[in-house]
């Protein structure tokens, strides 16, 4: 990894969510990773045994990695070894993003989102 002096003169970030990064520098990993479990209701019923992610198996599946099978090979000549940025406007970062003015060795992000909308039948809705 080749390590650069990073410079910002100005950055504004609105947002940052859950489990996301806004890094100026170098790093050598960074492992952001998100579980959400999210039920919508239309009514306010609230009930006591919900949100055990064991019950649903994508929160423990192993994710897929992609096989790298070419031969890569670089040359990198830095006659500057900085990173010189004016100003950056991020409006939102969320979910096991990342914003970085650096290098990094390995980034490995994950984000697995369960949401559930339950709504009001028509009949429902027409009671008072």
């Amino acid at each position: 990894m080749i390590n650069r002096l990073s410079i910002v003169n100005k950055a504004y970030v609105n947002s940052i969510g859950i489990s996301s990064l806004f890094q100026i520098g170098d790093s050598v990993d960074i492992v952001p990773r998100t579980n959400v479990y999210a039920v919508q209701r239309e009514a306010e019923i609230f009930l006591g045994n919900e949100g055990d992610l064991k019950q649903y198996s994508f929160y423990s599946e192993l994710l897929p990695k992609p096989l790298i099978t070419e031969k890569i090979q670089t040359s990198f000549h830095h006659e500057n070894p900085t990173i010189k940025v004016g100003a950056v406007k991020v409006i939102s970062i969320s979910s096991s993003a990342v914003v970085q003015f650096g290098s990094t060795n390995t980034i490995s992000a994950e984000t697995r989102v369960k949401h559930i909308r339950q709504l009001l039948s028509g009949n429902e809705r027409k009671q008072p």
